[in-house]
C-alpha cells in the first residue's frame, strides 16, 4: 500500500501495540486518545497460555506467548521501566479431579514446558491460603502493568514527535488521503464503518487491596486472580457481566470479589480502589481484524478479549504486514468472516 499518514484511533492495549509496530517500520502516525480505555487500564496484564477451566492451552498459545514475551521485554527496555515482571501463576485446585487432570497434563509433552506441581517447600508464603487439593503452577509467565505501559509509551512517543489528540475522533474527518486504524474497543459501537460487526463487550470489575498479612510475589488463581502490585497491594479480579454495557462500579461487584477471595484465604485486608471496564469480546473469542471493503483506507484492530495483552503483539504485527507488505490475515480473525455475501 502506498505510504499515507496513519491515524490510530484508540489508546488501549490494541492502539499501543499498533503504534509500536508502526514505529518499528518508521511509519508516520498520529493517535486519537479519548481517555476512555478503562478495560486496558484495569486489566491483569497477564500472559497465560493455560485456560484453567478446561486445563487446555489457550488459542494460538505457542505462537502468541513467545512473540508477546519478546515484544514487551524489548519495549520496556526501550522505556527503561520495570513494568513487565516475571511471575508464575499458582492455580489452587477446586477438587481432586482438577488435581488429577493437572498431573496428567504435566506428563503431556505439549504442556510440560508450562505446567508443573510445586513442592511444599516452595510455598512458604501461603499460610493464609487453603489448598486441600493442592496447587499447580504455570511457569515462566509475566504480567504487564498495563496503565503504566500506556502512559509511558505515550510520553515516549510524544518525545519522538508523535502527535496525540486527547479527544474523541470525529468520523466526519476521514480523508481519502490518509489511513485509519480503529482500535477503539467498545467505542466501535459508535463507529459508522464497523458498528455492524458483532462486538459484544463483557463488563468486569476489580478491586485493589492492601494487606500486611499476605506476602506473595507470584499470581494466585482460584475463581479469581490475586496479582501483586507492589507495596503490599494486590489486584483482585475479575467479575464477568454480559448485561452491563457501561463501566459502572457496583456494590455487587465488590461483594462478589470479596466472597470469592475469602472463600479460600484468611488474611485481613482493606480495599484501596475499585475499578470497572468493558472488555471488547466477540462470541467466537477471536479478534476482529481487517480492512473495510468500501473504505479501503479504514482498518480495524479490535476484539482482543480477556487475553488482550497476550494476543495484541502478534496480531498487530500481522495487521501491519497485511497493510504494508501485502500479507494475509488468518481467516479466523479476519473481519470478513462476519461479512460474507
Amino acid at each position: 500500500m502506498e505510504n499515507k499518514k496513519v491515524n490510530i484511533v484508540g489508546w488501549g492495549i490494541a492502539g499501543a501495540n499498533i503504534a509500536w509496530h508502526l514505529k518499528e517500520r518508521s511509519v508516520e502516525f498520529e493517535v486519537y486518545d479519548s481517555g476512555r480505555n478503562h478495560a486496558t487500564r484495569i486489566a491483569a496484564g497477564m500472559i497465560n497460555p493455560i485456560g484453567f477451566r478446561r486445563q487446555i492451552k489457550s488459542w494460538q498459545a505457542d505462537l502468541l506467548v513467545p512473540y508477546a514475551l519478546n515484544f514487551y521485554q524489548q519495549k520496556v527496555d526501550e522505556l527503561n521501566a520495570n513494568i513487565f515482571r516475571q511471575a508464575d501463576i499458582f492455580r489452587v485446585f477446586t477438587d481432586i479431579e482438577e488435581a488429577n487432570n493437572w498431573s496428567a497434563r504435566e506428563g503431556d509433552d505439549r504442556y510440560a514446558e508450562y505446567m508443573d506441581t510445586p513442592n511444599q517447600n516452595e510455598l512458604p508464603d501461603l499460610l493464609e491460603v487453603d489448598f486441600p487439593f493442592g496447587i499447580g503452577r504455570v511457569n515462566g509467565m509475566h504480567h504487564l502493568d498495563t496503565a503504566e505501559f500506556l502512559d509511558l509509551s505515550k510520553s515516549y512517543l510524544e518525545k519522538k514527535g508523535v502527535k496525540f489528540h486527547n479527544h474523541n475522533f470525529d468520523y466526519g474527518d476521514i480523508a481519502p488521503t490518509q489511513m485509519y486504524i480503529f482500535c477503539e474497543g467498545t467505542g466501535m459501537w459508535n463507529n459508522p464503518i464497523f458498528k455492524d460487526l458483532p462486538l459484544n463487550g463483557t463488563h468486569g470489575e476489580t478491586i485493589d487491596i492492601v494487606t500486611e498479612k499476605f506476602d506473595f510475589k507470584h499470581v494466585l488463581n482460584k475463581r479469581l486472580y490475586i496479582k501483586p502490585m507492589g507495596h503490599q497491594t494486590y489486584r483482585i479480579g475479575a467479575t464477568y457481566n454480559w448485561e452491563l454495557k457501561e463501566p459502572i462500579k457496583s456494590p455487587e461487584g465488590i461483594d462478589e470479589l470479596k466472597e470469592r477471595l475469602e472463600a479460600f484465604t484468611h488474611f485481613k485486608y482493606e480495599i484501596a480502589a475499585h475499578q470497572a471496564g468493558i472488555r471488547p469480546t466477540v462470541k467466537d473469542r477471536r479478534p476482529i481484524i481487517g480492512r473495510d471493503e468500501k473504505y479501503k483506507n479504514a482498518f480495524l484492530f479490535n476484539g482482543l478479549g480477556t487475553k488482550g495483552v497476550m494476543v495484541a503483539p502478534y496480531y498487530a504485527n500481522q495487521l501491519c504486514q497485511f497493510i504494508f507488505d501485502n500479507g494475509t490475515l488468518d481467516a479466523e480473525v479476519n473481519l470478513n468472516r462476519f461479512r460474507k455475501d
